[in-house]
């Protein structure tokens, strides 16, 4: 049992060294094919993205392009290699959404596209959206140092971080390190139900001083979790009803949930990982073990056709007006703008948002693994064409969700060569 629960005290990390190694694993296969030129215009200014602006629109998808996306899928669950994945594409020209293996494995439920699952660190891409339209309201600056904004009991555990600013949570180069100490993995081994906040949590971070320099770009759940009691405090309503006010609601998403917090009818596929090191998966999302879920770092259940929405309305559609009557949009360009800048040193990072270069051009979105899951949500701006990837199983090496959905464009997007 204590096996156990230390590997699933440690998912955060694990999330984080998967997300690192991808990002690297994609720059070093790229290095030799993008120069440095192409590398410093990588970023493609925003009025060139609407979809009026495309470069080669592509065809409605034929029988033989989804046969083949079908069989990827196929394939990935073959030899018990996954539980079940699914894929969801949306171009401007058509969607496509596709499933194989099962979302619980003791009673053989198959997997549907519609399936919900735990989002993980795609959560950091909702928090950071409404910390700028807090920012369009002048309720929040992106500059302004967190110590304007957090309790005096949040800050005196953060030791010398006075200094931090809201932005530095956001790109995560705070240099504040992760709430991972032996303490809080006692309190969850004599308490597994027991329910925390983002302060709570908090309580648990390493008492020494941090060595990460700062303004280097270092991945900890810490600053999502400051950076969910800020909009709280700001805002004073509960993330959950930000959430819903701010993004779910406008934009219709009807199967977004920040989980422990909003009922979720039906509720979601199960998870699985190998925990205990022995080659077999175990369902790690029953019976529940409570290590901080539902906060702002990771805590949101969504499909994939609430997460294309989210992205249909950040990218693609036209800037919010004040006399418009449509609230469908999520940002101004000059937000959006602010989201999507890349500074030297900052791991190809934006606002809780990271940016890829591929081999079929550059790519902004968010991926990782959290307790059971394990997904990827990308745009690619050029070919204006969204992708998301999920698996219920979350510490996979092989066939995980950037694999796929980098052979998912190859089959699509080499149809039109």
């Amino acid at each position: 049992m204590g096996d156990r629960l230390k590997k699933l005290i440690n998912v955060r990390g694990l999330a984080i060294a998967i997300l690192l190694t991808l990002a690297l694993v994609t720059t070093l296969a790229l290095a030799s094919c993008v120069s440095q030129e192409s590398l410093e215009q990588a970023i493609v200014p925003l009025q060139a993205w609407s979809a009026a602006q495309t470069q080669g629109k592509l065809q409605p998808f034929p029988p033989k392009t989804t046969n083949r996306l079908q069989r990827l899928l196929d394939r990935s669950i073959g030899n018990d290699q996954l539980p079940g994945v699914v894929l969801h594409i949306v171009t401007s020209d058509g969607v496509w959404m596709g499933a194989a293996g099962v979302s619980d494995r003791k009673v053989g439920i198959p997997l549907k596209p519609t399936d919900r699952f735990r989002i993980g660190n795609l959560t950091e891409l909702f928090i950071a959206v409404v910390c700028l339209q807090l920012t369009e309201s002048d309720n929040l600056d992106l500059d302004g140092q967190i110590s304007a904004y957090l309790p005096k009991t949040v800050m005196d555990r953060l030791g010398n971080s006075k200094s931090v600013t809201v932005r530095q949570l956001l790109n995560h180069t705070s240099s504040l390190m992760e709430p991972s100490s032996q303490d809080f993995k006692q309190a969850i081994l004599v308490n597994p139900k027991r329910e925390w906040t983002a302060q709570k949590v908090l309580e648990f971070l390493p008492q020494r001083e941090s060595t990460i320099p700062k303004d280097i770009y270092f991945h900890s759940s810490t600053n999502y979790l400051l950076l969910q009691i800020i909009i709280e405090q700001t805002t004073g309503q509960p993330l959950a009803k930000v959430l819903r006010d701010r993004i779910s609601q406008p934009l219709k998403l009807k199967n977004t949930f920040l989980e422990r917090h909003d009922p979720i009818p039906n509720g979601f596929a199960q998870g699985y990982d190998d925990w205990d090191g022995d080659g077999k998966l175990e369902n790690v999302t029953q019976p529940l073990i409570n290590t901080g879920l539902g906060l702002g770092d990771s805590g949101i259940v969504s499909n994939t056709s609430d997460l294309t929405r989210f992205f249909q309305a950040l990218f693609t559609e036209n800037p919010r007006l004040e006399n418009s009557g449509s609230n469908n949009t999520l940002l101004y360009p000059s937000a959006l703008n602010q989201m999507l800048t890349l500074e030297d040193g900052k791991g190809g990072y934006g606002l809780g948002i990271r940016h890829l270069l591929m081999s079929w051009g550059e790519a902004w979105g968010q991926m990782g693994s959290t307790t059971g899951f394990s997904s990827i949500l990308l745009y690619l701006p050029v070919h204006d064409l969204t992708i998301a990837v999920w698996t219920n199983e979350g510490d996979r090496q092989t066939n995980n969700p950037y694999e796929i959905a980098a052979k998912s464009l190859d089959i699509i997007l080499s149809e039109g060569q």
